[in-house]
């Protein structure tokens, strides 16, 4: 399966004639992802209404480059700007481009690529950023299936038998070997669907054949995925290619206010044979009784509920108790996360906990 495309393509496999030139936009929110046609066989580059691509960005030049072709081939010129033109993270002043170049004006960056549908133009205001050079190495991570898959284990609190084992995202590359780095640059692409899915594919890929694919296998979801049609499909799509693993999927507890999109999403996991988790319960503002309106398989608490819990006043445990039995009510195994000592353990045992994850349990770690 192609997440992310980004083959560099030789020039000389570019058609030579009626090529229709395209750049895509690396913005934020809805400047995600819109791709421009090029006017040819000449365009001007820059802030200036009078540009053929303007670009509403103070750290542009009003004439900052120029585009434009020869024998079919894009070239881009720099124009004398203030801040620089740079192809895939070198600044150039003249340069033949090719499909899956990255061409940056400053701080705006797009993606060369060759007959797509056109959109309109991209604002936004700093000077040139270091940051392409990360974003290259995403494109890495992405076409080359980079990820590194770990999975921690979850334990039964009763007799400390593993009963499931979560997913979570690793790489060797530098400057992404951790999930806050790869989603932070993917979330400057537009691509946190994208790097989601392709943990949740290679996880499965890595598990299948391996003890832990006898165990639960808890997967988490992005935020930017909960409701939309993509994350049902790509589910689909998973079940499809794996039809014999048990699956967990986690979605954020934030999610339980917004009871018509879980309930869809239940029914939808239902119909795969996959099980619901809420994750993080506890730390953002998810309310009880939207808990209990739809239900989870397992109900995560949240490690900074857990943290010190051994020590925390007879008033903070009781609470947590009384949580807990509302989990079990509403036909929801509760786990603890974050479990780090011996102590910490035996009292979410004594609270009623029936799951545990954690260092004191066991590290993430590849297979």
């Amino acid at each position: 399966m192609n997440y992310f495309d980004v083959k560099r393509t030789k020039a000389s496999s570019v058609s030579k004639s009626n090529s229709n030139w395209m750049l895509t936009e690396f913005g934020s929110g809805l400047h995600q992802s819109r791709s421009y046609l090029i006017p040819m066989p000449d365009c001007i580059v820059g802030r200036s209404t009078s540009a053929g691509l303007r670009i509403s960005d103070s750290s542009v030049s009003k004439q900052h480059a120029r585009l434009f072709t020869d024998a079919g081939q894009l070239f881009v010129e720099d124009l004398g700007s203030t801040n620089g033109t740079y192809v895939n993270n070198e600044k150039v002043q003249h340069s033949a481009l090719v499909t899956g170049d990255l061409l940056q004006f400053a701080n705006s960056l797009y993606k060369v690529c060759v007959e797509q549908t056109g959109g309109d133009e991209g604002t936004m205001e700093q000077g040139p950023e270091t940051w392409a050079g990360t974003l290259l190495m995403f494109y890495r991570l992405m076409s080359d299936r980079a990820v590194k898959p770990y999975f921690q284990p979850i334990v039964k609190l009763e007799n400390l038998q593993v009963d499931g084992n979560e997913l979570l995202a690793r790489s060797d590359l530098d400057e992404l070997r951790d999930p806050a780095s790869m989603f932070g640059a993917a979330e400057r692409l537009g691509q946190q669907a994208a790097l989601s899915e392709l943990m949740r594919d290679e996880g499965s890929r890595v598990a299948l054949g391996h003890p832990v694919a006898e165990t639960q296998l808890y997967y988490n979801t992005h935020s930017a995925e909960f409701g939309t049609d993509r994350l049902d499909s790509s589910l689909r799509d998973l079940r499809q290619r794996y039809p014999t693993l048990p699956l967990t999927i986690e979605i954020h507890e934030a999610a339980i206010t917004q009871p018509d999109a879980m309930r869809k999403l239940r029914a939808l996991l239902t119909s795969l044979d996959m099980r619901l988790a809420y994750d993080d319960f506890g730390a953002g503002q998810g309310r009880l009784v939207e808990l209990t309106e739809v239900p989870a398989d397992v109900l995560k608490f949240d490690m900074q509920l857990i943290r010190n819990i051994d020590s925390a006043s007879a008033t903070r445990q009781e609470l947590l108790r009384s949580l807990v039995r509302v989990s079990i009510d509403s036909g929801s195994v509760p786990l603890a996360e974050g479990v780090e000592t011996e102590a910490e353990h035996k009292t979410c045992i004594q609270l009623g906990f029936q799951l545990g994850q954690g260092y004191y349990y066991g590290r993430p770690a590849p297979i």
